[in-house]
């Protein structure tokens, strides 16, 4: 949630969230993801890669020439996991 009490969610098909306009899934609603899921990354995982799968369909479908790399995208929805899976240690 931001401080407006408005859940971070994306806007499809450009995936920017709807409360900042910051490429979906922004900081806060990657926080508010590991609030929800609490502590069940492989749940959050599994989401988060059909968000990408979504995200790819979407944004190949809305500029194919311009879209984000792949790995681009592979970072902004599931390598932040990684790294606060660690973090957490």
């Amino acid at each position: 949630m931001s401080d407006s009490g408005q859940p971070h969610h994306p806007v499809r098909p450009g995936w920017l969230c709807r409360v900042d306009g910051q490429p979906w899934p922004c900081p806060p609603a990657r926080a508010a993801l590991l609030r929800d899921y609490d502590g069940d990354l492989v749940g959050l995982a599994v989401y988060l890669a059909a968000t990408l799968h979504d995200a790819v369909r979407d944004l190949y479908a809305l500029n194919p020439d311009d879209a984000p790399e792949p790995a681009v995208l592979w970072d902004r929805f599931l390598a932040w996991l990684d790294r606060s899976r660690r973090a957490a240690r």
